[in-house]
């Protein structure tokens, strides 16, 4: 993993990333820590984690299905209660080349059939103001923007 900050009146966080859990669990670890030295925790919130956490396990487990040569780009700027984040990277492309439409898993059954998965996507549509995706030139690129909450 790498990274670099850049400060001024907003915080911009780059990393780069091998494709698996454990990377996923570092940056996201390094990314509390750089918005800790900068006493921006309280100012941002905790929801930007989920959010972050969604897409790139996401990107480690479809887009890589679960390879761990792949490269994963990510670039997060914070500034006056907003986030923006990048992610690139160069695995499979999202089904029919769109994202996955936000709806929420059907939860509406009994216990045993119950789904492991399937809320994630829907977490990050309900969160983000705005998510755009684009395939290009083999790379996957997804954008988002959200509103970060203090205190939560």
């Amino acid at each position: 993993m790498t990274a670099e900050a850049m400060g001024g009146p907003q915080t911009t966080l780059r990393y780069e990333l091998q494709s698996t859990p454990e990377a996923v669990r570092d940056t996201l670890i390094a990314i509390k820590s750089s918005l800790l030295q900068g006493n921006e925790t309280e100012m941002v919130g905790d929801m930007w984690e989920l959010v972050v956490a969604e897409v790139l396990n996401n990107i480690v487990e479809h887009a890589y299905s679960e390879r761990k040569d792949g490269a994963i780009e990510v670039e997060l700027q914070f500034a006056n209660s907003h986030m923006s984040a990048r992610f690139v990277d160069y695995g499979d492309p999202m089904p029919d080349g769109a994202l996955p439409a936000n709806r929420p898993a059907d939860i509406d059954v009994p216990t045993q059939d119950l789904p492991e998965g399937g809320f994630g996507w829907h977490l990050i549509h309900t969160l983000s103001d705005s998510l755009n995706y684009e395939r290009r030139n083999r790379q996957n690129c997804l954008f988002l923007e959200m509103t970060l909450v203090p205190g939560l």
